[in-house]
């Protein structure tokens, strides 16, 4: 699936539209997505700290397409997942890259590390379990 095509397919799900991300590149074991800023992103008003639970959400969605990507269909069902926050995300993109580390017939592992502007400070790691159906 190329990215024009999966770009379509996250435009169709409200709650990807609330997270307002984009799919950057795609492979067949890889994802990676970028996520503006906004404002209902805000986790602390004063320092302008992203919520914990938009990164968590946004790592869990560019996971989910790195494990099927023609999502529209049949979504892979997270069951599992386990994030370790880093650092605080500051006013800014948040980069997203989702590697499958094992993908079954009925299960897949992914593992995610979230970023800005800095490639060497991740902000979040994550690590999501699939139930494929």
């Amino acid at each position: 699936m190329d990215v024009q095509t999966a770009n379509a397919n996250v435009s169709r799900v409200p709650f990807f539209r609330f997270l307002n991300f984009e799919i950057r590149s795609l492979d067949n074991l890889h994802a990676e997505a970028e996520m503006t800023f906004d404002d209902r992103h805000i986790g602390n008003p004063v320092m302008e700290y992203y919520h914990g639970g938009i990164i968590a959400s946004f790592m869990e969605a560019t996971a989910a397409i790195a494990v099927q990507p023609d999502f529209a269909d049949v979504p892979a069902k997270p069951i599992n997942l386990t994030v370790d926050y880093l650092r605080p995300g500051v006013k800014g993109p948040l980069f997203a890259r989702a590697n499958v580390t094992r993908k079954g017939k009925r299960m897949a592992s992914v593992s995610v590390i979230t970023r800005q502007t800095d490639r060497e400070k991740a902000v979040a790691e994550g690590l999501y379990h699939f139930l494929l159906v």
